[in-house]
């Protein structure tokens, strides 16, 4: 074991999470490839960090205290199948199907319909919404995942929420934990940013290839926006707003008409898209406070409280934004500020902050003032 004190000038040593960080200036007649400093670098196998200072080469370590979680697959696949029986639902009743069995119930003076069966021949339509959306989610989360794991980190593979009755979708989206601190801005940037980016390269062939498949139509009344999603049958259904690059691929591919009904890969990308703008708001711990703390350092909670501001305006219009700012204000304790990370200072560099930038420019792409309207 090579002492510490024949490698750095000086260093410090912080335990974060269970996970070792060791902070030092090499001696200034070494290197990052000198033989003694490779060979102290081989006992920290989990992450390193090399950069130039005006006060040497500074090297940033990282590994664990302790092993590994070790992972509860089957609950991982668990959460993904119930996922994917309730978004195929979804799906199904987006199509126009009728996929349950409904029977009435009483609670107290509240009359309900509750499911009591499936009709299964009704349920396979709806994989043509549950598997594509499935997959723009599961993008997202590997992004994140794969992207913390080339750096070292201990991370969770994703945790899928079903949600049926309690979302239209059938599902409340998914997310992995990050067990490791978050050492330095770049890597921040490369995490928040890798989700975003990858659920949204799915999202737009599938929107595009579901607008192609859409039925267009001149509606006998006024309608609140152009698109109309299907809900069981008698051609009622749930209208949804637009975003800039749905509207763009609408003008481009979509059928003539004063209304469109989007085709279920179609609903899947506009969830894509809607999604990923949810995650890009520049609040908090949020994949957009991220990146953008990843760019502007502390300055992202002026724009974090510049956007709360829009999303309580916003919420005039639809009372999802009221709801969606108070549970931002629940996750950041009542902040809209991303928390410090280690190392404040290291270098995020110029290809990163055009990644971060274009993540920013995807938000105004997919934002959609209001998004539902009956």
């Amino acid at each position: 074991m090579v002492d510490w004190v024949n490698v750095f000038v000086s260093y410090r040593v912080v335990v974060l999470r269970r996970e070792e960080i060791v902070q030092g200036v090499l001696h200034p007649e070494l290197s990052a490839d000198a033989p003694p400093v490779r060979s102290f670098l081989e006992e920290w196998s989990d992450a390193r960090f090399v950069r130039e200072t005006p006060l040497g080469t500074e090297v940033t370590l990282l590994r664990r205290t302790v092993p590994r979680v070790r992972e509860r697959w089957w609950l991982h696949v668990l959460l993904f199948l119930l996922t994917l029986l309730s978004t195929t639902v979804s799906g199904a009743l987006f199509g126009g199907w009728e996929p349950l069995r409904w029977v009435p119930a009483s609670v107290g003076s509240w009359e309900l319909a509750l499911p009591a069966g499936i009709f299964p021949a009704q349920l396979v339509p709806g994989l043509h919404f549950s598997l594509p959306l499935l997959a723009i989610l599961l993008a997202h989360e590997l992004g994140h995942y794969l992207a913390a794991r080339s750096r070292g980190m201990d991370v969770s593979p994703p945790y899928f929420i079903p949600a049926p009755l309690l979302s239209l979708i059938g599902t409340l989206g998914a997310f992995i934990r990050l067990r490791s601190p978050m050492l330095n801005r770049a890597v921040l940037l490369d995490v928040g940013a890798a989700g975003p980016i990858a659920g949204f390269l799915l999202a737009v062939p599938l929107a595009a290839a579901g607008l192609r498949h859409s039925t267009g139509g001149t509606p006998p009344y006024d309608t609140p926006t152009r698109f109309l999603v299907p809900v069981g049958g008698g051609g009622e259904g749930i209208w949804i707003g637009s975003s800039l690059l749905f509207d763009a691929l609408s003008a481009w591919l979509a059928p003539p008409g004063e209304v469109v009904v989007l085709h279920p890969w179609a609903v899947a990308g506009w969830v894509g898209f809607f999604v990923t703008a949810l995650n890009l708001f520049p609040l908090s711990q949020l994949d957009g406070g991220h990146i953008l703390f990843a760019l502007a350092g502390r300055r992202q909670r002026y724009a974090g409280l510049a956007f709360l501001a829009v999303l309580l305006f916003l919420g005039q219009g639809w009372v999802g934004w009221w709801i969606w700012a108070g549970l931002i204000l629940v996750i950041g304790r009542g902040s809209v500020a991303h928390p410090p990370v280690f190392d404040p200072d290291y270098p995020v560099g110029r290809g990163r902050q055009a990644v971060g930038w274009a993540c920013m420019a995807i938000l105004v792409l997919t934002f959609v003032r209001v998004p539902f309207s009956l």
